[in-house]
C-alpha cells in the first residue's frame, strides 16, 4: 500500500530594504533570497523568527557570502518579505 503525502509550499523573497553598511555588512538595496515555507506558515520575517532567522541567513550566506545572522540585521528593520506564490 502506498500513502501519497502531497505538501503545499509558499514562495517568500526576503529583501534588503536599503543599501549602506551596518555593523561591518555591507547591504545592497535589492539584494535577496527566496525561501519556500509550509503554505499555512506566515512570514517568514514576523512567525517563528527564532526557527527562521538561521535559515533566512543560510540562504543569504549561499548566495553573497555574509553572515547577516552574526551582525544582527535579520529583522524587519533591514529586511522585507514578499509572498510570491
Amino acid at each position: 500500500m502506498h500513502i501519497k503525502i502531497s505538501i503545499t509550499m509558499a514562495l517568500w523573497r526576503i529583501s534588503v530594504k536599503s543599501s549602506g553598511t551596518v555593523n561591518g555588512i555591507r547591504l545592497e538595496k535589492g539584494m535577496f533570497v527566496e525561501m519556500p515555507t509550509p503554505v499555512s506558515m506566515s512570514d517568514p520575517l514576523r512567525s517563528n523568527v527564532g526557527e527562521n532567522k538561521p535559515k533566512i541567513n543560510n540562504l543569504f550566506v549561499s548566495k553573497y557570502g555574509i553572515d547577516l545572522l552574526k551582525a544582527g540585521l535579520i529583522s524587519i528593520n533591514h529586511l522585507e518579505s514578499e509572498k510570491i506564490s
